[in-house]
């Protein structure tokens, strides 16, 4: 999977990390990705389709039928690897190479999706600027049109990701265009700030965006860099 740099994605990453409201810190990040493959993500491609097929082989009924899809399908194999590709783009430290379709679903409307996430974000908007849900999902919407999107989540397995343990709350949403061949990962957590530093935090704080982005096309183009101004000065 390809970083994607986008200016507005990166403002709205940076307004979401370390984020204080109330008694909580907020950790997110919305990075967006190309579904081109290259270096590692093709050498994990190969590893995760050959166990796949042979699981099938050996097991025909046990992989079957998925939340994703049948993975007797080779369009739901290679969903599920760009997921896990892109997760292990977003959390460098993390290998995600063991999830099973069954900690993915894909979610039946985006509506829904955009009601959950403003509704855990909701106090950023009373406590900093009442448009930046707005400006969110615009910003979203400028790379990979909402509504041309199949949304998926991942849910934690509560033993060792960085979204489980000591946290309040966290989402995992992956919005995927397949006509433009991209994936915008947005995932936020929420930790009480009484509760003692540990790597989960520190880990969502460094994203791909702290990679070098290989990217092919320029999605940054035109972007508001006044964006997060109105943001900053009132917190």
């Amino acid at each position: 999977m390809k970083f994607l740099s986008v200016d507005q994605l990166e403002l709205l990453t940076g307004f979401l990390t370390g984020r204080e409201v109330g008694d909580r810190i907020l950790n997110g990040r919305i990075e967006a990705f190309s579904c081109k493959r290259a270096g590692e993500d093709k050498k994990l491609s190969k590893v995760l389709e050959q166990q796949y097929v042979d699981e099938l082989a050996s097991s025909p009924s046990a992989l079957g039928s998925s939340p994703l899809g049948a993975l007797s399908e080779s369009s739901t194999r290679r969903l599920l690897i760009d997921l896990i590709s892109t997760m292990n783009a977003s959390f460098p430290d993390h290998d995600f190479s063991a999830l099973r379709p069954e900690q993915f679903c894909r979610e039946l409307h985006v509506n829904q999706v955009m009601t959950s996430v403003n509704r855990h974000l909701a106090p950023l908007s009373e406590t900093y600027n009442s448009s930046f849900l707005d400006d969110l999902w615009l910003s979203i919407e400028d790379v990979v049109k909402l509504r041309e999107c199949e949304v998926y989540s991942y849910v934690p397995d509560m033993e060792d990701d960085p979204f489980s343990q000591g946290n309040l709350w966290s989402f995992n949403y992956f919005f995927f265009n397949r006509t433009l061949k991209r994936i915008i990962y947005f995932t936020c957590i929420a930790r009480s700030k009484f509760s003692l530093p540990s790597s989960p935090t520190g880990t969502l704080a460094a994203g791909a965006a702290g990679i070098e982005s290989d990217a092919e096309e320029d999605v940054g183009d035109d972007k508001d860099d006044d964006l997060m101004g109105d943001w900053e000065e009132e917190a």
